[in-house]
């Protein structure tokens, strides 16, 4: 019903999911018109199950996860909605923040959550110019990105944040990589004697330069993880229980030895805050 509904006529809310909606019934009739529309690559088939279940119901379940993108990040994009949601509680807040798009973010704050929420299909064609011609070149060949970024300029502060949706989420690997390595990229372009990332005409700025340049004194980074496996709150006795809390205490102490290798200071030490 939803998608029988004009797109530009909906609240915020059914707007993002018109979309996926829309996603799941053209992969429907993709699947009416040809069974073998939906394919699964072997390892798919084999790690959930398909292969063996009946012949009765096989072909039940590969057609409910074909046309539900069920194999798609975030099983259809539930992550990707949660983050649009939690980006459009909050005017200064919006989700893939670029280290390479970063100027971008703090010269055009609102376009970029435009952007981010509605995907550069909710801007129009002026939008789109505007957002695609920036007067800032990215001069490092690495980049970072992280799920959520605020604006707190009466603070002077940028904030970002790495979410994940349940305490079971991505796995242990996927929780100690925020530390080892999206943190630590972070960590490394701050420290590593304020290499010069961003170019504007003749004028090169490091990261730490840039953000001075728009007015902010101070980046904070944090992850963020919303519900146990129950639906219920996240909490930190939940996370050890069912989750991958030990994870955060390994990346924890992987970033404070780089930190201690690089003779940078601690304002708060302590697992005991995470």
């Amino acid at each position: 019903i939803l998608c029988l509904k004009n797109k530009e006529s909906l609240d915020l809310g059914h707007r993002l999911l018109y979309e996926p909606y829309k996603n799941i019934l053209v992969n429907f009739v993709k699947l009416a018109l040809n069974p073998k529309e939906k394919d699964f690559d072997p390892v798919s088939r084999v790690f959930d199950g398909l292969e063996s279940v009946s012949e009765d119901l096989k072909h039940y379940y590969e057609a409910l996860m074909g046309i539900t993108s069920y194999y798609q990040h975030s099983q259809g994009g539930r992550g990707k909605y949660v983050e649009k949601r939690l980006a459009s509680l909050e005017k200064t807040c919006t989700l893939n923040i670029k280290l390479s798009e970063l100027p971008s973010w703090l010269k055009y704050p609102d376009l970029h959550r435009k952007k981010g929420i509605l995907t550069l299909k909710g801007l129009s064609t002026k939008e789109k110019s505007k957002i695609r011609r920036t007067e800032w070149d990215y001069l490092d060949e690495e980049d970072e990105t992280t799920d959520l970024g605020n604006l707190l300029t009466e603070e002077n502060t940028i904030v970002l944040l790495e979410l994940k949706n349940r305490v079971d989420s991505g796995g242990t690997a996927a929780r100690r990589e925020i530390w080892t390595k999206k943190f630590k990229n972070i960590l490394n372009v701050l420290s590593r004697d304020q290499p010069k990332l961003y170019q504007k005409n003749s004028n090169e700025l490091s990261l730490i330069e840039l953000i001075q340049h728009f007015g902010f004194k101070k980046l904070e980074i944090y992850i963020g993880i919303l519900f146990d496996i129950d639906g219920n709150p996240a909490t930190k006795e939940k996370d050890k229980q069912q989750g991958f809390y030990s994870s955060n205490e390994e990346g924890y102490r992987d970033l404070k030895n780089t930190i201690d290798q690089k003779n940078l200071s601690i304002l708060e030490e302590g697992s005991d805050i995470l």
